[in-house]
């Protein structure tokens, strides 16, 4: 399982102290939308008795939104503790949010510039939610193919290329990196829920235009974080999910305190 190598994005770069912005930027953060291929509830809550075929539209639906609202509430936090910004509230952003589009709907460039706009702020900020557990199919099948040809080349190289230990390290292969990729696990105590978040920020004072994007890969989660929570929460589908939401909203948080700063009209 090669691919678990790779268990961050690319705010593990070594910290550099740097300069808050002064005067400070005034940021707003929109909405944080889902895209990860979802298709039941089960794929991101545990149940203690499976929903019914009626139910799981609803469900689904109902358990994206939480999650959605969860995050825009907690990169909000998370960058209001950033020195050098000053982040509108999120009720007061969703407030905002529901006079341009009632039915909460996602916004586009121009709503979201309309609604920077209107809350007097320097740099709107939007995100995506792109794998929750559930990986996009272009993320994970490049990374499977090539470790499962990295593993069979060196059974290979090991067995003088003897055809039936290739097929059996192939065949291993798919079945402990598959199902990762298609749902995660939970193995000794140790959680593997892959979660991605990517964010854009929207310039809007000067002149609009997008002037930094960030995204964030959390995978692995020690035992010892799911020890915050009590025994019998921590092989739950939505706690690990949570965990690792959490954690990559955080990182990209600190990255933005770090890197995101206005820039000169092109």
């Amino acid at each position: 399982m090669l691919i678990l190598l790779v268990i961050t994005g690319c705010s593990s770069l070594p910290f550099q102290k740097v300069t808050p912005p002064d005067p400070p930027l005034r940021l707003l953060v929109t909405q944080i939308r889902m895209d990860a291929p979802l298709t039941s509830p089960t794929d991101l809550h545990s149940f203690d008795e499976k929903p019914s075929a009626e139910d799981k539209p609803i469900l689904l639906e109902q358990l994206i939104e939480e999650v959605e609202t969860r995050a825009q509430k907690l990169f909000t936090e998370q960058l209001a503790q950033q020195p050098g910004f000053i982040v509108t509230p999120f009720d007061e952003t969703r407030r905002m949010h529901a006079d341009i589009d009632p039915s909460y709907k996602w916004l586009n460039k121009m709503q979201r510039s309309s609604l920077g706009t209107k809350a007097d702020v320097d740099i709107v900020l939007s995100g995506r939610i792109v794998d929750f557990g559930k990986v996009q199919w272009r993320y994970w099948a490049t990374g499977l193919i090539l470790s499962i040809t990295a593993e069979t080349l060196l059974v290979g190289v090991v067995t003088g290329f003897n055809p039936s230990i290739m097929g059996i390290a192939v065949a291993s292969e798919l079945v402990t990196d598959l199902p990762l990729w298609w749902g995660g696990a939970y193995i000794a105590g140790w959680a593997l829920r892959p979660v991605r978040v990517k964010v854009n920020a929207l310039q809007i004072t000067g002149c609009k235009q997008t002037i930094w994007k960030e995204q964030e890969l959390i995978v692995l989660i020690p035992g010892k974080s799911l020890k915050k929570y009590p025994a019998e929460d921590r092989k739950r589908k939505e706690i690990q999910l949570r965990v690792n939401l959490d954690k990559a909203l955080m990182e990209i948080a600190k990255t933005a305190g770090r890197k995101l700063r206005l820039k000169p009209c092109k």
